[in-house]
């Protein structure tokens, strides 16, 4: 894997349309956050089997979806509409909410990598602050 991918794979986009919703297919890559980047999950249109620096380059239409607005990831149970052996699953962020979609077997364990993602750095974040605090006035 590339460096900082934690987990790649195809995901469905919920997207409105003119008449309607429609679901679109995409590449989906999730990036570790460092100490430069938050942790994101990009999707890129067009298939898994480029590299995602290839895709880059096509210009490929593409989301680029901070980990660090992240405010509620779910399971969205009541959505019939999801397409064939998928689960959809909510990820809502401070600008907007996403709906997407992932294979049975797969939307598991996207769900749980997004929220170790999303929210164990600001648990994280949230311990050390006050011990920094404190040091700081020592």
């Amino acid at each position: 894997m590339e460096d900082g991918v934690v987990k790649q794979g195809f995901l469905y986009l919920q997207q409105q349309q003119t008449f309607g919703k429609k679901w679109r297919k995409f590449w989906g890559v999730l990036y570790s956050g460092s100490l430069c980047a938050d942790a994101s999950l990009e999707l890129l249109e067009g298939s898994g089997l480029l590299s995602t620096e290839t895709a880059k380059k096509a210009g490929n239409s593409k989301h680029l979806i901070k980990l660090s607005d992240c405010v509620h990831v779910a399971e969205a149970s009541g959505e019939a509409s999801n397409p064939k052996e998928t689960i959809a699953f909510f990820l809502e962020t401070t600008q907007m909410c996403y709906l997407l979609a992932a294979k049975k077997t797969e939307a598991a364990d996207w769900i749980l990598v997004v929220c170790e993602h999303a929210f164990l750095v600001r648990i994280i974040g949230m311990r050390l602050g006050p011990m920094q605090s404190v040091y700081a006035v020592a």
